[in-house]
């Protein structure tokens, strides 16, 4: 029972914890995490190196007087020189994206390390010393580099397996062997757990922020459908009014300070009342979103706002960067309802009209937004006493001026 206890622990432990379909995008976030670390410890290992070289050309004999002196000027050389082509193409595939390349490139580092670090331990034995120096590396290696679970215990596993062999094979400071034995292999189960760990803990971080990603997009996107529902009107899918306050009017002084030219053009479906109680509510709906969709299609129009103002009334709000510029828009509405031919019997059009009341100008002849606003709205008016039908311009000079 406590075996299958175990062995449900230890698969679970070997288990990934990120999905095959995150790999990629967890190379990346690791490399980036580590890159400055892993660059600074490269450098670190380099300096160490050269000194170390520099250490054993100038002591006495210099450091070809004996096989173990020898032994450690070329470790130490290869290392340097390892560590310096591994830190080379790190910052260039780091910079070039190939996080990828990266792993492969660690993994072959790691070996060199291991192989390194097997070196040591043997000159170490050679002089009668302990296997110190492979007690403090390798745990330090399982703390800095990354591996998988199962690669972790496959490198330590050959790793320590190799100095064992060479440590009996090799003869060497027998009295220590069975010390160095025990003490090796707590230190491989040691640094096994260390990476395990290592690996666990920054998987596991990846993934919280993967979680967390994903929920703050979630959040967004429903923001933003908030947002969006805030500023359209339901039934035709224009902005609505608190989007022309907010979006426009809010932001009027700076279409002043830029000496825009402004257009407010108010479009009211004639006899929209009686088209309801001929035809129904529903069918007045339906009218409406056949108006509001010809005003949309002018949103294409650079800086053209299509607002449903409120009942059967429509804003079509233009706002150009040049001063003094002036669309037609209003007759290509005009033209473009009239060709829509939207059946009703009960005007002398037999079809659905509209009035259009406007106010052209640039935006420092008003003080503010509103007065646009209401200009074409007198402009609507003037257009239903003449008959409806019909396009007004406000002119202060005429009978409808303010």
């Amino acid at each position: 029972m406590n075996i299958s206890k175990y062995g449900d622990k230890l698969r679970l432990t070997m288990k990934p914890i990120i999905l095959p379909e995150q790999k990629e995008r967890f190379e990346e976030y690791y490399t980036r995490k580590a890159f400055r670390i892993e660059r600074n410890m490269a450098g670190i290992i380099i300096a160490m190196q050269a000194c170390m070289i520099l250490i054993f050309s100038f002591r006495k004999g210099g450091p070809f007087i004996s096989p173990r002196r020898i032994g450690y000027f070329s470790l130490y050389s290869m290392l340097l020189i390892a560590t310096s082509f591994f830190l080379t193409g790190y910052i260039n595939l780091v910079k070039s994206g190939r996080f990828h390349s990266v792993i492969i490139l660690r993994r072959v580092y790691t070996c060199i390390l291991f192989i390194w670090c097997i070196g040591i331990t043997m000159l170490e034995q050679f002089g009668g010393n302990t296997i110190g120096v492979y007690c403090y590396l390798i745990p330090t290696i399982a703390a800095l580099l990354l591996m998988e679970p199962l690669e972790s215990i496959l490198f330590f596993s050959i790793n320590w397996g190799v100095v064992v062999v060479l440590l009996v094979v090799s003869g060497v400071n027998q009295e220590n062997l069975f010390g160095n034995i025990i003490n090796g292999t707590f230190v491989t189960f040691l640094s096994v757990f260390i990476s395990i760990r290592y690996n666990r803990s920054v998987e596991a971080e990846f993934r919280d922020r993967e979680i967390i990603s994903m929920q703050y997009k979630k959040i967004q996107k429903a923001n933003d459908k908030l947002h969006e529902m805030a500023f359209t009107d339901q039934l035709t899918g224009l902005h609505n009014r608190r989007y022309l306050m907010e979006k426009i009017l809010d932001h009027f002084e700076e279409y002043q300070n830029k000496d825009c030219y402004l257009e407010m053009i108010m479009v009211d479906i004639d006899y929209f009342k009686q088209y309801n109680d001929t035809y129904g509510h529903l069918e007045g709906d339906v009218c409406l979103k056949k108006i509001a969709d010809i005003l949309e299609e002018y949103e294409q129009i650079e800086g053209t706002a299509a607002i449903r103002y409120g009942g059967e009334e429509f804003l079509l709000v233009r706002i150009s960067k040049q001063p003094g510029e002036e669309s037609r828009m209003e007759e290509a509405l005009m033209k473009h309802i009239d060709s829509a031919n939207i059946p009703r019997e009960d005007t002398p059009w037999k079809k659905v009209t509209v009035s259009i009341g406007i106010w052209k100008g640039n935006t420092r002849e008003l003080e503010k937004g509103e007065n646009a606003i209401r200009y074409a709205d007198k402009a609507l008016y003037c257009a239903k006493s003449s008959g409806r039908n019909c396009i007004y311009r406000y002119n202060q000079e005429e009978f409808c001026r303010e």
